[in-house]
């Protein structure tokens, strides 16, 4: 990862890294035809990692003599890693406490434990109405959060300013500063290329496209930012901590102005050859009456209570006749649209995204909407994938966000921990 330590944010440069969740391979290092050498850097990197993930998982807090057993490295070893770890802040000796609960008065041997503080991530969701912002510690864990209704038409510019200060105030309620953020993920509606650095096309969002927020945010944060397809977030999002669990073989179908579709094959994130995989929203849908391809929302981003279309979910979620027809209507013409994806994937789960059903007593109706499309499907599949509501709602995208930048510092700290200067100060991964 690349880092902007000692400059300011405005001169800071484009900052690199690899994303691990994204569609590149990690780039191969200079002279990787050759045969590994490994210098000692390399080994003491190679040995702080071990340590770094012992102490993660062994429960209780281990001491150094459990550590030396679990690394299989001598204690002088051991001592000098746990050592260096600490002064980086990504580990810290644990409180001493007796066996009965109480701190011991003698001095016990010290245990290290983990500190998920030591830095952190950032995930952003973009839509065309409004910008929200996860701060979340190195445990995954949500810090904070901040929301800001924008306008539709807002410009790019202006869109990207929105950003960069929702996240600031994110930031700012955890009590840290920018500084601590070591990687970011952007979500956004559109086209995004395969390197996770622009957005090719976002139609809905007026100059968003122009706006480069990788880079601005980056400016702003110092630390590597990278921008996803919303609905290949949300799938991440899914797999990560809702219904998706660890599926291997699954499809999001993220239900909004648009339609689009995050793809998870052989457990990993499909994002095709330039990056447009899971783009359901130009299939032309069977019924459809409009000249544009996709299939209409399915409540009007502009309708409010009492306007045309407006009431359709609410009144499928209390019962009434005609809304639950439009509503088993919708979702059986959904499932005829992406029938042909489905074959061709074969997936195992099918998820279907909650926004149009924003609380919980319009879940009836998203229920309706789920049991048409799965009966739907029934006759035009081959074999039938398990068909499931989101569990996470509207934070699937912000979810898979945090998800995706968090796996890029997972990988310095699973490799090189130690390149972490000052960690938990306000530097960012190198």
């Amino acid at each position: 990862m690349a880092t902007s330590r000692d400059r300011s944010p405005s001169t800071a440069p484009a900052p690199q890294t690899w994303w691990p969740l994204g569609g590149l391979p990690q780039p191969p290092s200079p002279g990787s035809e050759l045969p590994a050498v490994v210098g000692v850097a390399d080994l003491r990197a190679t040995n702080a990692a071990a340590v770094l993930a012992a102490v993660r998982s062994t429960d209780p807090h281990p001491r150094l003599a459990a550590l030396a057993e679990a690394t299989r490295l001598s204690r002088p070893t051991v001592e000098a890693i746990v050592e260096e770890l600490t002064d980086r802040g990504l580990i810290e000796v644990a409180p001493a406490v007796s066996a009965r609960g109480q701190r011991s008065p003698g001095r016990p041997a010290r245990r290290f434990r983990f500190r998920p503080h030591a830095g952190y991530v950032v995930g952003v969701d973009v839509r065309a109405r409004s910008v929200s912002a996860a701060l979340a510690d190195l445990d995954g864990r949500t810090v904070a959060v901040e929301r800001r209704a924008v306008r539709a038409d807002l410009g790019g510019e202006a869109r990207a300013r929105a950003v960069t200060g929702v996240v600031q105030r994110a930031v700012e309620r955890a009590g840290t500063d920018v500084r601590s953020v070591w990687a970011a993920t952007v979500g956004t509606p559109g086209l995004v290329n395969r390197s996770n650095t622009r957005i090719r096309q976002a139609d809905n969002l007026k100059g968003w496209a122009e706006a480069d927020i990788v880079t601005v945010l980056g400016d702003t944060l110092g630390c590597p930012v990278a921008v996803e397809n919303d609905a290949n977030l949300a799938a991440l999002g899914e797999q990560w901590r809702g219904v998706g669990g660890a599926a291997d073989e699954m499809v999001f179908v993220l239900l909004g102005e648009r339609l689009g579709a995050g793809v998870i094959t052989g457990g990993r994130l499909l994002r095709g050859h330039r990056g447009a995989a899971g783009e359901i929203g130009f299939i032309r849908f069977p019924g459809s009456t409009s000249a544009q391809p996709g299939l209409e929302p399915l409540v009007p981003d502009n309708a409010a209570p009492g306007r045309a279309g407006a009431g359709i979910v609410r009144g499928a979620a209390s019962g009434d006749p005609e809304a639950s027809a439009a509503v088993t209507s919708y979702g059986r013409r959904l499932a005829a649209g992406i029938a042909p994806v489905l074959l061709a994937l074969d997936p195992a789960l099918v998820v279907l995204g909650t926004g149009p059903f924003p609380v919980p007593a319009l879940l009836p109706a998203a229920q309706l909407l789920l049991t048409a499309a799965e009966e739907e499907a029934a006759s035009l599949l081959v074999d039938l994938p398990r068909w499931r509501l989101s569990a996470l709602g509207d934070e699937a995208v912000i979810t898979g966000a945090v998800r995706f930048a968090l796996a890029s510092v997972e990988e310095v700290l699973r490799t090189r921990p130690t390149s972490l200067q000052g960690a938990g100060t306000g530097t960012n991964p190198s």
